[in-house]
């Protein structure tokens, strides 16, 4: 199926910005998918075409990303979340449903936060998480971690894809034409003719910042809230093509992010929000929506 079939595109200028969106057609009350941290909302085209037989589904593309407008600053989550809400006044919409991946969480909690007259409901796919210091500590505990940083540059969005799944090895099994073409919208062309990520390092560099800085209260939160939260297990975290003692340190590394860092946001959330949903999916990839797409699917159905 081509693109044109699937979505129409759009643009609108939001909190001063231009930014890019995808339209998924549907009718009843508007459901917005924001996107993980680099990604677009192409990752969502399989899912969130299921949705529209009972809501007006699109897609926003957060600036500095895919084809939204790039500007220097702004990439903190209280001016994202305001780019989102022009992103609804834009479009007409006083209210809506919202979908999010990864790091689109902080965004949403802000939304029902600061924004909370504009938030109908919340879906946090693997994105409800509050960092601490010692998370950075943690995140680089990973045996499977890739010291060497990624090149500037590459010779086609295949050899983008290949260096992806490489350094994020727990990604192998996702890698489809379809995840590639998805992939490739966060990429654009360099000077001279190769290509390089969309997102540049500075910018990348504020998000990021911004994201293990953001503090919000949970128990501000009205708004009926669908957390799901993904555990990978050895499916999904253990490469069968590494020596069995790093199998082992991998195995004890999940172990150990199960226990302080989703179970501590699991345990934060179950004590902070009164409003929670919450379903733990085993055996599945940080991108639950690819994967376990029939159970994030039955899971939406059921709460929104």
């Amino acid at each position: 199926m081509s693109e044109q079939l699937r979505f129409q595109q759009g643009a609108v200028v939001a909190n001063g910005v231009r930014l890019h969106y995808l339209d998924w057609g549907g009718r009843g009350t508007p459901l917005v998918f924001l996107a993980g941290f680099g990604n677009t909302p192409h990752f969502f085209d399989s899912l969130a075409r299921q949705l529209t037989d009972r809501f007006r589904v699109v897609g926003l593309t957060r600036r500095g990303h895919g084809a939204s407008e790039r500007p220097e600053t702004g990439y903190d989550i209280a001016t994202l979340a305001r780019d989102i809400v022009g992103f609804l006044d834009a479009l007409g919409f006083e209210r809506a449903a919202f979908v999010g991946h990864s790091f689109a969480g902080s965004e949403m909690v802000e939304l029902a936060t600061a924004h909370a007259d504009r938030v109908d409901k919340l879906v946090f796919l693997d994105a409800l998480y509050e960092y601490e210091k010692s998370d950075l500590e943690l995140f680089g505990a990973n045996p499977l971690r890739v010291s060497v940083p990624p090149p500037e540059t590459f010779e086609s969005a295949d050899a983008y894809s290949r260096d992806f799944v490489a350094r994020y090895p727990a990604y192998r099994g996702l890698r489809t034409p379809t995840w590639d073409e998805a992939l490739s919208h966060a990429l654009e062309r360099a000077p001279d003719g190769r290509f390089q990520e969309r997102l540049r390092p500075p910018l990348a560099d504020q998000m990021g910042s911004s994201r293990f800085e953001y503090r919000a209260d949970w128990r501000r939160i009205r708004c009926p809230v669908l957390a799901l939260y993904a555990f990978p297990g050895e499916t999904w975290s253990v490469p069968a093509d590494v020596a069995p003692g790093v199998q082992d340190a991998v195995r004890a590394y999940t172990a150990r992010m199960d226990r302080e860092y989703r179970g501590r946001n699991i345990a934060h959330a179950r004590r902070d929000i009164r409003t929670l949903h919450l379903v733990e999916l085993r055996d599945t990839s940080h991108f639950c929506f690819l994967d376990r797409e029939d159970a994030v699917v039955e899971a939406l159905r059921g709460f929104l």
